[in-house]
């Protein structure tokens, strides 16, 4: 039954995905490439009047993902017995091998959490830090990576620095030259966030590991608004851990998120829970960054059902991804540039990644986001200006449809 059960899952979730990936090798051609767009963004249930265009916060799943979702704990809610549910653990492992081999890390390298603050939080509070110890710190990085530094400090002693970056940088070495000056002797823990979500600014996470690591410093990235988006090699990119959400650009499951510990590192690191399954005393049983994971009952169904995001992300390429989020985004900020809305995001690609905000005062940002979804259908977010974020399941005419809409608000933002 439960063999079964599973055939017919990863087959009807599989459908979607073969039907892009079947296109791939005709799609030379402009109305080619049009048309396998258009299947891409028809495997995602949305409706046209209501289109979502905030990646950074949270996606749409596509039909395989939500399928399996729903499939699955329709299946544990007809029998939750041990037996039914021990065909999960094949699924989880299936998962973290897909993901890891995704973003270039070993298996052992993974764990399956809930999303990027459990995450962020996990190295938070199991790195050893004290008096004397100082953590340095991007201001525009999410709370979770930021706030929460704030809090660990008050209760463990050491110091924070946050380093801010020009509104306007002009190159990567604008970006670096600050946390270049901040790094100390005193300094433990770099905390970054890849690309921000208030501004849209990437950072160059890669230079700035390998300045922190000739001192010794571990290096924490926030890749919530990078995965699922971009290429990202983890081993290239040279940080000691990593944090990231399936439900932002990965288009997974909700509840389940990466946390990518670097083999070296992993020791360094205590667990934030333990929980059955950890094993029998308090050297962990468990292989890796797997004990980051023992939190005692979990979303089964959700976790299996990333193994099925992790199989459109491979049809379709993480290049080809890639790709696409910049395209759309360079449609949208330079279509915003020539309606002369001010952007907030830098439009230089080396420079940023597929958040794109623009400038709205903020007593008019509330009015501009309310109008573009009652009266434009675009879902956008109010972070950091007017903020939209198109993905692989949007198109042109999505974008076009927005700058149309932002034109006729002109009097809320000009």
């Amino acid at each position: 039954m439960g063999t079964d059960t599973t055939r017919r899952r990863f087959l009807g979730g599989l459908a979607a995905v073969s039907a892009i990936a079947c296109t791939r090798s005709g799609d030379t051609a402009a109305g080619s490439r049009n048309e396998y767009w258009q299947e891409v963004r028809n495997s995602f249930p949305f409706r046209e009047d209501r289109v979502p265009m905030n990646a950074a916060n949270l996606c749409p799943s596509p039909e395989s993902v939500s399928r399996a979702v729903t499939d699955l704990t329709r299946s544990i809610d007809v029998d939750c017995s041990f037996q039914n549910r021990a065909r999960f653990e094949a699924d989880r492992e299936r998962a973290r091998s897909l993901v890891a081999a995704q973003v270039g890390a070993d298996p052992d390298e993974v764990a399956l959490v809930r999303n990027t603050s459990e995450a962020n939080n996990i190295v938070n509070n199991g790195l050893d830090l004290g008096d004397g110890d100082e953590v340095v710190l991007w201001d525009q990085n999410h709370p979770t990576n930021n706030v929460a530094w704030q809090v660990r400090a008050k209760r463990s002693g050491f110091s924070l620095r946050a380093v801010s970056v020009p509104q306007n940088p002009a190159g990567q070495d604008e970006l670096i030259e600050p946390f270049r000056r901040a790094l100390s002797p005193r300094t433990r823990v770099l905390a970054l966030t890849h690309a921000s979500n208030t501004s849209g600014i990437r950072l160059p996470v890669r230079e700035l590991c390998q300045i922190a690591h000739r001192q010794g410093i571990h290096v924490h990235v926030d890749g919530a608004q990078t995965w699922g988006a971009m290429v990202v090699d983890l081993r290239a990119l040279g940080c000691d851990s990593y944090a990231a959400s399936a439900h932002k650009w990965y288009c997974g499951p909700k509840e389940v998120g990466l946390l990518f510990v670097r083999r070296e590192r992993i020791d360094a690191i205590w667990p934030s829970t333990v929980a059955p399954g950890w094993g029998t005393g308090a050297d962990t049983e468990l292989v890796g960054a797997r004990k980051f994971e023992s939190m005692g009952q979990r979303d089964d169904a959700a976790i299996s059902a990333l193994g099925n995001a992790a199989d459109l992300h491979d049809a379709i390429g993480p290049e080809r991804t890639e790709s696409r989020v910049r395209e759309l985004a360079s449609l949208l900020k330079h279509s915003l540039s020539e309606l002369g809305a001010p952007l907030v995001t830098p439009l230089d690609e080396a420079l940023s990644a597929g958040v794109c905000i623009m400038e709205v005062g903020s007593g008019n940002r509330g009015p501009v986001f309310e109008a573009m979804y009652e009266q434009y259908g675009i879902a956008g977010s109010t972070a950091g200006g007017f903020r939209l974020c198109p993905h692989i399941y949007n198109t042109s005419s999505h974008i076009e449809r927005a700058v149309a809409g932002l034109a006729e608000l002109r009097h809320l933002w000009a």
